[in-house]
């Protein structure tokens, strides 16, 4: 029995002791992600130059990337979204009137939010592309349910920029006043996530429930990225 039990806490401890280099084996063979790092979407440009990673030359790219922009949120407060170079994003664009899917979009939103509602590298925006009725106040009563506060979310509304220019240039989705109907309006049904250098990483069509887990999956995996692109030692 004294045997049996000494085997079983020499069997735990050398599991102990051989797990954290086998996992990293697993992510780190030979000083290489084993993870494929996520697109990014946008016209791309060869600086023709090189920068060396990992040991090896990797040609220098630039990316497509949305300028920082200021609007008001649901509490009649000037924010700039995108300013801040430690954080991610995740973005929509609605509107408090539309009786399609945006309903769905925010409750997706709100269900993404929940999830990382304690990680300060994470920020959501909604952007309302009916600007001249969704002021503060409308947004504020629309929003409440969603209790934005708690989980670093901002729902905004025309400030100094543009937002169907925003929509158009930066997350190079559609947004327009549908002239067949009355306060109608043409948006993307889509949450977008956004890297800390302002660069577009996903789609994620809240159509589909699998595409919104996919995002949360890959809102992880982004943050496990960001941290080992500002390492020292990548």
């Amino acid at each position: 029995m004294g045997k049996t039990s000494g085997a079983k806490k020499i069997a735990i401890l050398a599991a102990i002791l051989v797990l954290p280099g086998f996992l990293y084996y697993l992510l780190e063979q030979k000083g290489e992600n084993r993870y494929k790092n996520l697109p990014i979407y946008g016209e791309k440009t060869l600086t023709g130059t090189f920068t060396k990673r990992m040991g090896k030359q990797v040609p220098d790219t630039l990316f497509h990337q949305i300028e920082p922009f200021s609007l008001v949120n649901q509490e009649g407060r000037e924010v700039t979204a995108l300013a801040d170079d430690t954080t991610i994003a995740v973005v929509n664009f609605f509107y408090t009137r539309c009786n399609t899917f945006c309903t769905q979009l925010n409750n997706e939103m709100n269900r993404v939010a929940e999830r990382f509602a304690e990680n300060n590298m994470v920020r959501f925006y909604s952007l309302t592309v009916d600007t001249a009725y969704d002021k503060p106040q409308v947004l504020k009563d629309y929003a409440s349910t969603y209790r934005p506060d708690t989980k670093k979310w901002h729902f905004l509304t025309g400030g100094k920029d543009d937002i169907h220019r925003i929509a158009r240039e930066g997350f190079l989705v559609d947004a327009a006043q549908d002239t067949t109907q009355e306060a109608r309006f043409i948006h993307s049904s889509s949450l977008i996530l956004v890297d800390s250098q302002r660069r577009i990483r996903g789609y994620y069509d809240v159509s589909h429930k699998k595409e919104v887990d996919r995002l949360i999956d890959e809102i992880k995996l982004l943050l496990v990225q960001e941290i080992r692109e500002k390492s020292p030692y990548k």
